[in-house]
């Protein structure tokens, strides 16, 4: 009975374990917000985006979805960086709510397009320094 008893628990063991492994090697890798390709962002943006979102930089109008040069470029000019505006987007693109269609962009697609828009939404409204260095929007002034 001990030497049954032995057996299944080494077989639930074994059974778990694989379990884990199966989970952990199931799906694509991606390089995340450092390793991201901006270019190919861009045109994924500019194909499965750009009919919903402006964006100046990808030259769409669209007003169906949020304009995402309004949408980031208050936190551009707070001086959010944009690898925060990356975990944004990219979550936004997980979650797809309302009319944004599940799936549109995955996996690594999914990375390019978040760095892109990251990279390039706000940074024409007043203020924001598309150099990174936004320093918020304090002003100058002299009293003597």
């Amino acid at each position: 009975m001990a030497r049954r008893w032995v057996t299944v628990k080494l077989g639930s063991l074994l059974l778990v374990a694989a379990a884990l492994l199966l989970a952990g090697c199931g799906g694509d890798e991606t390089t995340g917000f450092e390793g991201a390709n901006r270019s190919n962002g861009k045109s994924l943006f500019a194909v499965n985006c750009g009919s919903c979102h402006t964006l100046l930089d990808a030259g769409t109008t669209a007003t169906i979805g949020p304009n995402l040069d309004q949408a980031f470029g208050y936190s551009c000019r707070q001086g959010f960086a944009e690898d925060t505006v990356y975990s944004i987007v990219h979550g936004q693109i997980d979650l797809a709510q309302g009319a944004m269609p599940a799936d549109l962009v995955t996996g690594q697609d999914a990375v390019d397009v978040a760095a892109y828009v990251a990279s390039v939404a706000g940074k024409d409204i007043e203020g924001c320094n598309p150099s990174g260095d936004q320093g918020g929007t304090t002003t100058e002034t002299t009293s003597r």
